[in-house]
């Protein structure tokens, strides 16, 4: 009976510590407690909260342009013009690489055309204190993006200005925040809420590119264009754009020697 007494003693002590030590947050896989091997139970993992859709675009170096195989959806009011409608860069090769260009991505030439006055007035080896380089003043890294091997080589420079035109239209379906994306990145227009960035150089170059495209497009501003001699057209050609950070007054479309039209700013 003793012998009963202390059997039972001693199997409540065991189960005692043992049930302490399994509370303790580990466990004993047997009874030699001496030489017990000790198993951790590990945390449970914090529940993930779940993640919300995101506008964010792709980072620029994994995006890779590829033209459609079709005519793409244009998903702006623009009328696309099969031509430059009486306005010319000076050279009638460029010309026609803006025309064919707008057609093939969908983007109205006559913007293209006023995005190129603003950014480098036509000069083919124009490079900006950024970098930017070309008619249509690509970045290098911008250039890559869009298949241009050859930023200098008008043809290719163009296209590839025509294409990120096209992107930012498909991405933003407005004219002015796609000019706000063109000049700042289309990672600040996202960042401001999809509005033009608060930046006033973004801001003017807008102003003056909406400026040049409501003027080309306006049959009364062509239809009273003054008219240029040849000295004053050689001197309007010298001239560039003004920066960004001085506010440009007034531009107008003015009527060549020969009878096409260019933009002139004041």
């Amino acid at each position: 009976m003793r012998k009963l007494f202390l059997f039972l003693v001693l199997t409540l002590v065991s189960g005692s510590s043992a049930l302490a030590q399994t509370n303790s947050g580990y466990q004993i896989d047997n009874f030699d407690f001496s030489n017990g091997v000790r198993i951790e139970t590990p945390a449970a993992p914090p529940a993930k909260k779940p993640s919300r859709p995101s506008r964010q675009l792709a980072a620029s170096q994994n995006f890779k342009y590829t033209p459609a195989a079709q005519s793409l959806t244009q998903l702006t009011s623009m009328n696309v013009n099969p031509s430059l409608g009486g306005f010319t860069t000076g050279d009638s090769n460029v010309d026609n690489l803006i025309a064919e260009s707008g057609r093939r991505n969908s983007v109205d030439p006559l913007l293209l055309y006023s995005i190129m006055h603003q950014e480098s007035t036509f000069k083919p080896r124009a490079i900006s204190p950024k970098g930017a380089r070309g008619l249509m003043q690509l970045m290098p890294p911008t250039a890559a993006r869009f298949g241009v091997t050859n930023i200098y080589d008008p043809r290719q420079n163009i296209e590839g200005g025509a294409r990120y035109v096209r992107f930012l239209l498909d991405l933003f379906g407005d004219v002015n925040l796609a000019l706000a994306g063109y000049n700042a990145g289309e990672g600040a227009v996202i960042k401001y809420g999809y509005q033009v960035p608060p930046y006033s150089e973004t801001q003017e170059y807008v102003r003056r590119i909406s400026r040049r495209y409501n003027v080309i497009r306006d049959p009364l501003a062509t239809a009273n264009a003054s008219q240029l001699t040849r000295n004053q057209l050689a001197t309007m050609r010298q001239n560039g754009s003004a920066p960004l950070t001085v506010y440009e007054p007034s531009v107008f479309a003015a009527r060549l020697p020969d009878g096409r039209l260019q933009l002139v700013t004041q």
